[in-house]
């Protein structure tokens, strides 16, 4: 696979024949319509293969892909950008616009964003019953394609369980020839699609290889480390609220009488998740996995960033670094457009020119901790109350690295957590990024926002911008200019699998205890934050570390703190069932339109609350399917 697996799909869809989640494909390579000559040979076979991979989701769509802008609680737009994103996809979700005459990112039978994945698993059974016919393959690695389509197989199942709950098992293709009735599938219960996938992961799993060789030509390509964390967080999900003792789904009852989620909480789920989290763990491990820390004598280009900054490049680089030993799996499709439109106003010669279409949330400044590692509200040297006053960054206050001497901006910026800076962009602090002089990896750009210069002819938005997400090494001139530095985005980084095994040994044991302290202490050492038993006990709740209900809480504000910006919030607040939390946040941002600092920081309301309802956890399936397969029930309260 040259460059990525994404670039060479030859394969073109002749036909496709709908019949409600039923959908039926030939496949033609060189324009020969005939399956055989799919399969007659290596080189047709592997493009047929990477036909398979075509469908995955892309997680770097902002319009297409859930887990973005769907709710607005992480991500939020530019009032610059507001009336257009209001016409997309999830502009008409994140404001109550979802529907079931025609669904919005429809992943069931395709439109409005979304890719029909049925049709993703129809290929896949294809590649399944044809692969044998070839005979120019070796065994070897016929067995490892084999395993590449079963774990996309269980993948695109995977991805429909989290949007809609139960689903229909597409385990073999019906031919052409099979009537109609024979193609009204039923939704299985949730527990039933969850055993499926794990039977397709666990077979796949033997046949991958435990790294890709040769990463240029391969990239993209699954391993056993992949199959292993992607089963893992299958079984997370089944053992989390949402699905795991879920009474709001009671009477979601199918015409076979079947309930399609149990109302009945099971131990065992969490238990099962755990094993699998440590096998997988133990398995990444083994490939030579570990959590990432940036090295910087290993770039000529970073000798002079002090220990702070070095903090801040964990956490970015171990996003935006290729190939760096923290991810487990990476999409293959390279976030640079992404970049440009999170781009921040740093010089006045910016104004104009740059127009950021989206920033992060006012609620997510908040949510991250104070240089205790501990909540805002609970650190006793920090006052909450004040955090919205003006205060001068001094060197004997100790946040010069990230706050320029003598800069005046509000004390809520002040003595926060290394993850802070690193992932957020505000007025008066420093924004990192590679300049295209000498001084290149040295120089540090504060960058101002609209306080600063002739901003009569711009209107700029945004308060915090998603430093995260842009990549160091993208370079920036005086005269304006900038080239952004592409990167991959992760999929599934072991920070995240350390997370949820603490997670879910939480879960199984009696009370929180050293075990389950060990896993999320390793993700908060990187950036020099103390184990969380210790860090309580100088938070005005210290034995929270020590009850369940409270550790839940403590590992849940990690991972969203931990996994910001890489698209794995919209999925936790869900299977945490806690949507009406942080979905029905009004919008917040500070004035704008003030050219004093004392007028700037006033927060204002931008965004009225969202008005959300149980129906809002699981997606709905197009009226028009349900007319077409007669054994479909609606999602619940749809």
């Amino acid at each position: 696979m040259k460059n990525s697996i994404l670039k060479t799909v030859y394969i073109v869809v002749l036909s496709a024949f709908i019949t409600g989640c039923a959908d039926y494909l030939d496949v033609v390579p060189n324009d020969v319509p005939r399956i055989e000559h799919a399969f007659s040979n290596r080189e047709t076979t592997e493009r047929f293969l990477y036909s398979c991979y075509s469908f995955l989701p892309n997680p770097i769509h902002m319009w297409n892909y859930p887990a973005i802008f769907n709710s607005l609680d992480e991500f939020d737009v530019s009032e610059y950008y507001k009336t257009t994103f209001q016409t997309t996809a999830p502009g008409k979700i994140s404001f109550g616009g979802q529907n079931s005459d025609n669904p919005f990112q429809n992943y069931w039978s395709g439109g409005n964003g979304g890719t029909n994945l049925f049709l993703a698993i129809r290929q896949c059974n294809i590649f399944l019953e044809e692969i044998h016919k070839p005979r120019d393959i070796e065994e070897s690695e016929r067995n490892r394609w084999i395993a590449e389509v079963k774990f996309l197989k269980a993948y695109y199942h995977y991805f429909l369980l989290q949007l809609y709950g139960p689903i229909p098992l597409i385990k073999e293709n019906l031919p052409l020839s099979a009537p109609p009735e024979d193609t009204w599938l039923f939704r299985e219960p949730v527990d039933e699609c969850v055993d499926y996938i794990v039977e397709l992961l666990d077979e796949a799993s033997p046949q991958l290889p435990m790294v890709i060789d040769n990463p240029i030509e391969e990239d993209g390509r699954i391993t056993r480390p992949i199959a292993m964390a992607v089963k893992a967080k299958v079984l997370t999900l089944s053992a989390s609220p949402l699905f795991n003792g879920n009474t709001d789904y009671s009477n979601w009852i199918d015409t076979r009488n079947k309930q399609l989620i149990s109302s009945t909480y099971s131990k065992e789920k969490w238990i099962r998740a755990a094993d699998a989290l440590k096998a997988a763990i133990d398995t990444c491990h083994n490939a030579g996995f570990e959590l990432y820390r940036y090295d910087k004598m290993s770039s000529p280009n970073s000798s002079a960033m002090n220990d702070s900054i070095v903090k801040l490049m964990h956490v970015r680089k171990g996003v935006t670094e290729r190939w760096n030993k923290g991810v487990v799996w990476t999409d293959t499709r390279y976030i640079g457009d992404l970049q440009r439109l999170a781009l921040p106003i740093m010089k006045p010669i910016d104004i104009g020119k740059i127009t950021p279409r989206f920033y992060a949330s006012f609620d997510m400044v908040e949510l991250f901790y104070t240089n205790k590692g501990i909540p805002i509200t609970e650190d006793p040297n920090w006052n909450y109350d004040t955090r919205y006053q003006l205060r001068v960054s001094t060197p004997e206050a100790g946040n010069t690295s990230y706050i320029p001497v003598n800069e005046r901006t509000v004390a809520l910026h002040f003595d926060r957590e290394p993850r802070f800076y690193a992932n957020l962009g505000f007025d008066r602090g420093y924004f990192e990024l590679s300049t295209l002089t000498q001084d290149r990896g040295k120089t540090f750009t504060p960058f101002l926002m609209s306080r600063l210069g002739d901003v009569s002819n711009y209107e700029n938005p945004a308060s915090y911008y998603i430093k995260k997400l842009i990549a160091y090494e993208s370079n920036a001139n005086v005269n304006g200019g900038y080239v952004m530095n592409p990167y991959l985005m992760p999929m599934i980084r072991l920070a995240d699998l350390y997370l949820l095994y603490s997670e879910a040994l939480n879960e199984v044991k009696d009370a929180p205890d050293a075990e389950v302290h060990k896993w999320i202490d390793q993700v908060r050492a990187i950036t020099g934050l103390k184990g969380v038993a210790d860090a309580w006990k100088e938070s005005l709740y210290p034995n929270r570390p020590f009850e369940k209900e409270e550790m839940r809480k403590i590992i849940q504000q990690e991972r969203l703190i931990e996994l910001a910006f890489e698209g794995q919030r919209f999925w936790d607040v869900r299977r945490w069932k806690r949507i009406n939390e942080f979905w029905t946040l009004s919008g917040r941002n500070w004035n704008n339109d003030g050219r004093s600092p004392e007028d700037y920081y006033q927060v204002i309301q931008t965004r009225e609350p969202r008005k959300i309802s149980v129906k809002d956890y699981l997606w709905p399936i197009r009226q028009s399917d349900l007319r077409i397969n007669r054994n479909l029930v609606q999602t619940w309260g749809w």
